[in-house]
C-alpha cells in the first residue's frame, strides 16, 4: 500500500473511534492487534482497545481525539494527537470532577494488508491528573 493509503487508514481509524463505530474498526484493525501499552486487566487486541475506549466514555462522554499531524514511512504511520473531554462520570476510580481535560499524545501504527496490526501509544497522563485538580508531587528516587 502507498504511504497516502496508510495515512487514510489511520484517519478512518480515528474517525471510527471518535464515532464509536466498532464495525468500522473491525474493518481497519486485525482482531489480535498488538497493543503493548493497553491498560492492565483489559483483554488483549482489538477487544481490549474497545473496552478501554468504552470505559473512557463512561467518565468523559464527549471524549474526542483530533489528529494534529500524520507522518508516514513504509508500513508505519505516526499520529500526533490532541485528546479532549469533560470528566462528568466516574472513571478509573476517580469520581466526576466536571473539569475539562486536554492532553496530547503520539501513537505509531504498523499496517499490513490494509489493516492496523500494531498500535504503540504514549499520552501525557500526568497532565490529566493535574487538570482534574490533583496535586501531583514528583519525587526523585534514590538508588
Amino acid at each position: 500500500m502507498s504511504i497516502e493509503e496508510n495515512k487514510d487508514i489511520v484517519r478512518r481509524y480515528q474517525e471510527a473511534y471518535n464515532n464509536c463505530d466498532f464495525d468500522a474498526l473491525a474493518e481497519l484493525v486485525v482482531a489480535d492487534v498488538l497493543t503493548p501499552n493497553i491498560i492492565s486487566g483489559m483483554p488483549p487486541g482489538l477487544e481490549g482497545a474497545k473496552a478501554v475506549h468504552q470505559t473512557t466514555l463512561i467518565g468523559m462522554p464527549d471524549y474526542h481525539t483530533n489528529i494534529e499531524d500524520l507522518i508516514a514511512e513504509g508500513d508505519k504511520v505516526v499520529a500526533r494527537v490532541t485528546m479532549t473531554g469533560t470528566h462528568t462520570g466516574n472513571i478509573w476510580g476517580i469520581l466526576a470532577t466536571g473539569r475539562r481535560v486536554n492532553l496530547t499524545g503520539i501513537y505509531i501504527v504498523r499496517i499490513a494488508d490494509g489493516k492496523i496490526v500494531e498500535h504503540w501509544g504514549e499520552e501525557n497522563g500526568l497532565t490529566v491528573f493535574r487538570q482534574l485538580g490533583f496535586k501531583v508531587k514528583l519525587e526523585s528516587i534514590a538508588e
